[in-house]
């Protein structure tokens, strides 16, 4: 359960008491490799701590293709922004792209801990400012960069994406074709990803 822990650190900092609150509320799933944690357009009811593994978040664009915005590793949470803040419009699927192991709890209880615990009340304003502060930073930053520096930028800020997201996946991030991608990583000696 470190990973999960280390996640609810990241944020604002809680009393053992005040993590046990939740961590007595968690359920441990396990899943496999290309299965969908988050479906699009369906509200889940919890928040995921990842323990093990990876995911990717995607839409589908009006031409039918994934375009993927988000990566997600040990440490990481996931969670249906929809459900979150009561909201219709993100229509985003989270999938693996390993088998993972997360440990899940209700956005409800986490609420009611909001509404109970001002260190918890904390704890939510801070995970979400990170939240939205890191989508406009992402979005504003890489308005600029060529493609090669948006691609060193995603693997500067997470080595994971550079070793274990397929190259495919990293291309739809970016915006640009999977034979760019791996051009890019030959021009840069990196070692070709087998899930191209």
């Amino acid at each position: 359960m470190r990973n999960a822990i280390s996640a609810i650190d990241r944020y604002y900092k809680l009393s053992k008491q005040s993590k046990d609150l939740i961590i007595h509320e968690f359920e441990e799933v396990r899943m496999k490799k290309g299965e969908v944690l988050i479906h699009e357009n369906i509200r889940s009811p919890y928040l995921y701590f990842i323990e093990e593994g990876a995911v990717k978040n995607h839409y589908i664009d009006e031409k039918g293709n994934k375009k993927v915005v988000w990566f997600g590793f040990e440490g990481n949470i996931c969670f249906s922004m929809n459900s979150y803040i009561d909201m219709n419009y993100i229509h985003e699927t989270t999938e693996l792209l390993e088998d993972s192991l997360f440990y899940r709890v209700k956005i409800n209880h986490v609420k009611a801990l909001f509404k109970d615990h001002c260190d918890w009340a904390n704890w939510g304003r801070c995970f979400m400012e990170s939240v939205f502060i890191n989508t406009i930073h992402e979005l504003d930053e890489f308005k600029s960069l060529a493609t090669k520096e948006k691609y060193m930028k995603l693997i500067e800020n997470n080595q994971n994406v550079k070793e274990r997201a397929p190259l495919k996946d990293i291309a739809s991030y970016l915006g640009v074709s999977p034979v760019t991608i791996s051009r890019l990583r030959k021009e840069l000696g990196f070692q070709e990803n087998k899930d191209f």
